[in-house]
């Protein structure tokens, strides 16, 4: 028994204590258990530096990485059982996010990895947690981190120089990714909650994300010392009245930090990329990163998954429980570090699990070829009133029509109140919520017609599929140069119950006032069925918890809506089996 204890020491010992500078001291290798350590011996993260007599790992919690530029990196390092000394491995390297800590986030996985023959390295990215350093969010020093931790891996352990891996979430995933373009000795990358554009997602639609930037930026000044631009540069995105010229700086930042910069470079790598997001994702929605995807030639996959920010993730990073996006992150460096035929890579590049179900649906691509886009239209809802030809009453809400609309009309919402129609009573808490099958209801009839207006089709004959980005164009003349819509897709039951599918928003700063103008909104994408019985409704206001408005308090605005033959206003639904074309609004004047 001792001598087969020997064997991985003496492989993990002779790669660690190798005459390179940056060895760690002799107190921080791994050592073979006493037997009183080896009978009482439970895992690796119970018992640190001591090889496991179970499966020959060995986890090092606390080593100490100097980057490029002398910043010391905190850092773990798991080891697989090792019986050769010549034996190289392959290698995984974890991207901590945003204030969180390498040396813990990753550890279940890490573990996993490592009783698979890997080597798997952490480390907190600088300026969080025991790293030094300051946080620049993304930025060419943390790219430039990865390439220095992967020099000290190359050093220090048996690592397999052509089978180098990359992978995080959220900040871990978008450093990875820009690192994938800038290191050709990473081979693959697997990037879970990441983003596409930066800047799409703290502003999207010029509607900054009030709610989760106010989280990242209480993160990261209680668990980091941000660099001094961080914070303005927040308070410039969040401010309504930060200047065009300081948005296109901010544009510039963010594009420096967004891995959809870096497509070109990936795709002339042709470097496999796999991600994993998660639907109810309102810091890091699907869409910019859909984008991107689409534009990608290499091997890819990505898969969508229900949960917020990092939530269908963390559980599998932290305590190594079987975990859908990590087991397919798994698959995924078997199949590029291992060279392991498993079939991952020719299966559907994209796979996504239904709203409120456990159903997943695959397409061959994106833009898939069996996924079309379905025309509706919305039509004015017009002054209340007594229609003697049904007996009832209209003018409370628009229609929605696969004809186009033939009637003239405007309609008119101001911004001194919001409605019932939210993304969440309960911002993060309630989108949480709809990942246990709780979802934000509201009743449609509820929504007040000064604030707000609504549009509802008629009963649908079978299921309505929605698979991807719902988008509306809308013909609008705001009341000033500022004014913001948020729209709210719904699934409506008969008696106007409806239950939200998606939200998006969009804003403008420097409109003409009083000039019509064509306002596109982006819902969040998302797979969901509307039953047959049930009905499509969407609900427009001006104003939700999850966005700042891009006025003053106190500061008023209203949206009129125009209609007519000639000023179509649309709701376009990705559906399956239409034939796919690219989208074509109808013109507006």
């Amino acid at each position: 028994m001792r001598s087969f204890l020997r064997r991985p020491l003496l492989g993990i010992a002779l790669a660690l204590a190798a005459a390179a500078p940056h060895a760690q001291t002799a107190s921080e290798l791994c050592r073979l258990p006493t037997p009183s350590e080896a009978a009482r011996f439970t895992d690796p993260v119970q018992s640190p530096g001591i090889v496991s007599p179970i499966d020959g790992t060995c986890w090092l919690p606390a080593v100490t990485i100097t980057s490029f530029d002398g910043t010391k990196l905190a850092a773990n390092l798991f080891l697989p059982r090792r019986t050769d000394a010549t034996h190289k491995f392959p290698t995984v390297l974890m991207v901590a996010s945003w204030a969180n800590r390498g040396r813990i986030e990753y550890t279940g996985q890490q573990r996993r990895l490592a009783q698979d023959g890997y080597v798997v390295a952490s480390y907190s990215t600088r300026g969080f947690g025991l790293s030094e350093g300051q946080v620049h969010v993304a930025a060419p020093e943390d790219v430039r981190d990865v390439s220095s931790v992967i020099d000290w891996l190359l050093a220090n352990a048996p690592v397999d120089v052509n089978n180098i891996g990359a992978s995080g979430i959220s900040h871990g995933g978008g450093i990875s990714l820009i690192a994938l373009a800038h290191d050709r000795r990473i081979k693959t990358v697997a990037a879970l909650s990441t983003w596409g554009s930066l800047i799409d997602e703290l502003y999207p639609e010029g509607s900054p994300n009030v709610t989760w930037g106010a989280l990242l930026a209480l993160l990261g000044n209680t668990g980091g010392r941000l660099g001094p631009e961080v914070n303005p540069n927040m308070l410039a995105i969040m401010s309504p009245d930060t200047p065009a010229a300081r948005i296109a700086e901010l544009r510039e930042w963010s594009a420096l930090r967004s891995p959809s910069s870096y497509v070109d470079a990936i795709n002339a790598r042709g470097a496999p990329v796999f991600i994993s997001k998660n639907f109810q994702d309102d810091l890091f929605t699907p869409n910019s990163t859909l984008d991107m995807f689409a534009r990608l030639t290499v091997p890819k996959k990505i898969i969508f998954n229900p949960g917020i920010h990092a939530s269908a993730e963390l559980p599998g990073a932290l305590l190594g429980i079987d975990n859908y996006p990590y087991d397919q992150a798994h698959r995924w460096f078997d199949r590029w570090l291992k060279g392991l035929p498993n079939g991952i890579d020719r299966e559907p590049k994209v796979t996504m699990q239904l709203k409120f179900s456990d159903r997943r649906e695959s397409f061959d691509n994106w833009p898939a070829r069996n996924l079309g886009n379905e025309i509706y239209y919305l039509g004015p809802r017009g002054t209340p009133r007594f229609d003697p030809s049904c007996l009832c009453g209209k003018g409370d809400k628009g229609s929605i029509s696969s004809s186009p609309n033939s009637a003239k009309g405007s309609d008119l919402i101001q911004n001194f109140a919001d409605t019932t129609a939210t993304s969440g009573p309960i911002p993060i808490l309630s989108t949480l919520g709809e990942t246990l099958n709780l979802p934000v209801i509201n009743a449609l009839p509820s929504v007040a017609l000064a604030t707000g207006i609504r549009f509802e089709g008629p009963a649908l004959q079978q299921v309505q599929k929605i698979r991807g980005i719902p988008k509306l164009r809308l013909r609008v003349t705001p009341s000033q140069a500022r004014a913001q819509l948020v729209a709210y897709l719904y699934d409506v039951d008969a008696i106007g119950t409806g239950v939200l599918i998606s939200h998006g928003t969009a804003s403008v700063h420097w409109a003409t006032p009083g000039q019509a103008i064509d306002l596109p909104i982006e819902f969040s994408g998302t797979a969901y069925d509307v039953p047959a019985g049930h009905h499509i409704g969407v609900v427009l206001d001006t104003m939700d918890s999850l966005y700042a408005p891009p006025v003053n308090p106190g500061e008023r605005f209203g949206v009129r809506f125009e209609f007519g033959p000639q000023s179509q206003s649309t709701l376009q639904l990705p559906t399956p089996g239409l034939p796919f074309y690219p989208p074509l609004w109808p013109p507006s004047p």
